[in-house]
């Protein structure tokens, strides 16, 4: 747990003790020059943080002169120190000499990422060393710096008066995007009264990077003002993830007890996001059907009702993304009407169900908190659990173990080796293809050591596609390790999600089935993995179902588990 930091004086001092910086010790400017540097290092020269520092001046990156001539690189060090270790003395040094050209640099740190792949582990890690560190600084005019730029502002600092042996691109702050998402998370973290209004401000930047980071920095206790940017902006948002987060901050602040707005205006609130709905895309319609959940009225229901009658758009565009999505739209909708109503009407009936409205509207009374709901159950199930996205992966382990015998009833006649758990796997799977709506479609990854991908594009389910999918899961045979990272990179395409920008990400719903915990690939550790999941998740809304195949209640149930419930989905064990 870090220290929290405390502004001693006044902001309006904060700001006149900026126009005349004392000097700074050449070690400190050494020591923003060498943190400047590994973090450029990182994102162009591609580091590799864990590597051992090597043997010879001229095989070493750029950031090490930097850093020796501060005083942390010492004879002895190559082969014994690694690249991480080094950043960790030139970060406790910027933690213990706190300055704004120490947190000029410290915010490329906390900025690892972000302009490229954010998903990438390492990156995380950096950005949490990086911001932890800027947490602890106790230094006015290191926060200043951190205000303007999370504004956008460029400010020069001390250090470029005499910083040596810099590129001239690296003189000066540059205040990126990057940047900006960084020092903004940072504000919020810090959720001081004087930051709120530059944090208000960016919600409608040009850059949707940008704006998404001012939704995420929002912090109680709220405004009325707040209240009112969020409104603005959301209003004017067609950004399908910036929208997203404009919505969740909103519902943020309608929970807040502060009293802050009263019924009113939550309710005109309310009506007013839902102006949204259609718009931005299937995504954004999921989270304000969250609204509606958490705060039920009656005005929402002309909404519901419009959902059952399909994707209804000027924009092409939006339209074909509501429509792919148009069963986990319609199902959601349906609890949601008729835990308001008490209705049983059929969801594929919408004209009864406007009926209904038309007769009952006066006299309706909707309860003030819904009962939570169950999906309904479709045709077409996997293990037990429904099927009912319209872009599905089912992401099957293929690891030696699963060559061991099932305790999953066959429906079929048996033949000796056909009741290992991969057999019965398949056997479901292939069940589950004939049974699913025509206008779905499917793909099945399967991982071992490695992960493979056994149809390129998903595919239409029906007789064809059982036949090919029998032809090619026939040569699938249970070998090697548990490598669960690679599978859920691939299924979630980890590698084309940015910040702000979930890629060509088009799957809804993900079925993982093993038998075990992770035994190989990049990251093995169950919390970090829930963490890689949950962060790819946050927006992409992927309904993740949990299928474990084991015996007992080791960590490779666990994880399954919690991988389900931190995703709307359903766990089992068969």
């Amino acid at each position: 747990m870090s220290r929290r930091p405390a502004l001693a004086l006044p902001f309006g001092l904060l700001v006149a003790s900026t126009t005349a910086l004392p000097a700074q010790d050449e070690r400190d400017t050494d020591t923003a020059a060498a943190i400047r540097q590994w973090a450029h290092d990182f994102e162009r020269v591609k580091l590799q943080p864990k590597n051992l520092l090597r043997p010879g001046r001229e095989l070493q990156p750029d950031y090490v002169p930097f850093a020796r001539r501060a005083g942390f690189v010492h004879d002895g060090d190559e082969g014994r120190l690694t690249h991480l270790d080094l950043l960790g003395k030139l970060l406790a040094h910027a933690e213990q000499h706190p300055n704004a050209d120490l947190a000029d640099a410290v915010l490329g740190i906390a900025a690892a990422g972000f302009d490229s792949s954010f998903l990438d582990r390492e990156a995380m890690e950096l950005r949490e060393l990086g911001h932890w560190t800027l947490m602890r600084f106790e230094h006015q005019a290191a926060w200043f710096l951190l205000l303007r730029a999370a504004a956008g502002e460029q400010v020069p600092v001390l250090g470029d008066l005499h910083r040596r042996e810099q590129q001239p691109d690296q003189r000066g702050l540059v205040v990126g995007p990057a940047r900006r998402v960084a020092a903004l998370h940072l504000l919020g973290r810090r959720n001081l009264p004087v930051f709120r209004s530059t944090i208000e401000a960016a919600l409608t930047d040009p850059e949707p990077r940008v704006r998404l980071a001012a939704c995420e920095a929002i912090r109680p206790p709220f405004r009325a003002e707040t209240a009112q940017r969020l409104a603005v902006a959301l209003a004017g948002e067609r950004h399908p993830v910036v929208s997203q987060g404009l919505v969740r901050a909103l519902q943020q602040l309608l929970r807040s007890p502060d009293g802050a707005i009263d019924r009113a205006g939550k309710v005109a609130m309310v009506q007013g996001a839902l102006a949204q709905f259609g718009r931005c895309g299937w995504r954004t319609d999921m989270d304000l059907l969250d609204l509606i959940e958490a705060f039920p009225q009656k005005e929402a229901i002309p909404t519901l009702l419009a959902v059952l009658d399909g994707p209804d758009t000027t924009d092409q565009l939006v339209s074909a993304v509501n429509r792919q999505a148009h069963p986990q739209r319609r199902e959601r909708a349906l609890g949601l009407l008729r835990a308001m109503t008490g209705a049983l009407i059929p969801g594929d009936d919408p004209k009864l169900w406007r009926a209904f409205w038309q007769r009952e509207e006066s006299r309706l009374v909707v309860p003030p908190q819904l009962a939570k709901r169950l999906p309904e159950g479709t045709s077409a199930a996997f293990f037990g659990v429904p099927v009912t996205g319209t872009n599905v992966v089912f992401l099957i382990d293929t690891s030696g173990s699963m060559e061991k015998g099932s305790t999953q009833p066959s429906t079929g006649p048996r033949r000796r080796g056909e009741d290992s758990r991969l057999a019965v796997a398949k056997e479901q799977l292939l069940l589950c293809a004939q049974a699913m709506a025509k206008e779905s479609r499917l793909s099945v990854l399967t991982f071992a050591d490695g992960v493979h991908r056994w149809t390129e594009q998903p595919v239409a389910p029906g007789t064809a596609t059982v036949r090919s999918l029998t032809e090619l899961l026939g040569r699938c045979r249970p070998h090697g390790g548990t490598n669960l990272h690679d599978g859920l990179a691939l299924a979630l395409q980890w590698n084309q999600q940015r910040y702000a920008d979930l890629g060509g990400l088009q799957i809804d719903e993900l079925f993982v089935l093993s038998d075990g915990e992770p035994t190989v690939g990049a990251v093995q550790a169950a919390e970090d993995l829930l963490t890689l999941v949950r962060e790819s998740n946050r927006y992409a809304k992927v309904r993740i179902h949990g299928v474990f195949t084991g015996a007992g209640n080791g960590p490779g149930r666990e994880l399954l588990q919690a991988l389900a419930e931190q995703n709307g989905g359903v766990f089992v064990q068969r």
